[in-house]
């Protein structure tokens, strides 16, 4: 093995680590498309998607795409023309770079000459701000990825997308020291699978702006999917107090507004006749037993411990969701009054 620098071929092939919602539909627009990808999935999912192919429903109709499965880091044999696309949950990461790090890269010829660690880039598809900072632990080149993208895997083998003909908007820029010119061909890629892909210097401004939104998924899991708006407005109003002490500037709305457009007119998918909450609200959905909270509001509750504040709100949706998942209650088995409540009995 070899520590050398890393590849500058062209990308070929997106492996995407995690096969839930935005998985399904980055692989699924993938393959569409014609751009080689490999998905990773494990149990029914694995089963169903190499048995049926992967369906991709939205407003506009129904696609089913033949795309190649693993269950395992070693059976994917990387190459250097090879880009791993991390979309698991935040909570989920540290087992996923681990699986992911060592593997061999081979080249051209199949000779093995370093890791994929050493040699390959990394997408960091996934929610809050700290993904990141886990993956440049293990992997060299760690690009971020702001995710605009509302989808749910409603059965193995099936997502649905709430929007289009935009599947959804990325936001994507280098973490740490080094170039970014893997990103000009993830961007041509990606936009010829009908995402907008948006090249940037400062990716976590960007993060920390979407962390705000995600403030509301705890919100959300707890009351259901038409959830409370006043109590995401408190915990975002303290996050901004936070961030304002903390010295971390973000984005505007207007340059928000701007990259993201009017895709996220959410309409009706034929046949759809469930409530569609988001990520954590799936969590809570799927009786998981666990949920990412603690790196969404927990974010913003360890950022205020780090300077000497408090953040209370943002503390006990953070506590209740996991008490949620740890429970295994169903979204929205909580009551405004209930979670206001529980917020002030801490």
């Amino acid at each position: 093995m070899c520590g050398g620098a890393a590849y500058d071929a062209t990308v070929t092939r997106y492996v995407v680590v995690g096969a839930g919602s935005v998985g399904g539909v980055i692989a699924g627009r993938l393959g569409q498309y014609g751009v080689d990808v490999l998905m990773v999935a494990r149990g029914s999912n694995a089963e169903a998607l190499r048995s049926r192919g992967l369906t991709v429903r939205d407003p506009d109709g129904t696609t089913t795409v033949e795309v190649p499965v693993v269950t395992a880091a070693a059976e994917a044999r990387l190459t250097t023309d090879d880009v791993l696309v991390f979309v698991t949950k935040t909570h989920q990461l540290a087992e996923a770079l681990l699986q992911w790090v060592d593997q061999p890269v081979h080249d051209a010829a199949g000779e093995v000459i370093g890791t994929a660690g050493e040699l390959l880039p990394v997408l960091t598809a996934l929610n809050g701000v700290e993904a990141e900072r886990l993956a440049l632990r293990f992997f060299r080149q760690v690009y971020g990825v702001c995710v605009w993208l509302p989808a749910m895997r409603t059965e193995p083998g099936e997502v649905v997308l709430q929007i289009g003909p935009v599947s959804g908007v990325f936001i994507v820029g280098r973490y740490g020291a080094g170039g970014r010119d893997v990103l000009e061909t993830v961007k041509a890629d990606w936009e010829q699978a009908t995402f907008h892909v948006h090249v940037v210097d400062d990716v976590m401004g960007w993060k920390h702006r979407k962390l705000l939104a995600n403030l509301g998924n705890a919100v959300q899991a707890l009351l259901g999917a038409d959830a409370d708006d006043d109590l995401h407005r408190q915990a975002r109003d303290e996050a901004r107090r936070v961030y304002d002490a903390a010295g971390i500037t973000i984005p505007s709305s207007a340059e928000e507004k701007a990259w993201r457009g009017d895709h996220f007119d959410l309409r009706p998918v034929a046949g759809l006749d469930r409530e569609i909450g988001g990520s954590s609200w799936q969590s809570l959905d799927r009786g998981s037993g666990d949920i990412e909270t603690d790196y969404l509001n927990g974010e913003i509750v360890r950022l205020a411990r780090a300077i000497g504040l408090e953040a209370p709100i943002n503390e006990g949706l953070q506590r209740l969701a996991r008490q949620a998942a740890t429970d295994r209650r169903a979204p929205g088995s909580f009551t405004v009054d209930d979670v206001r409540a529980l917020i002030a009995h801490r």
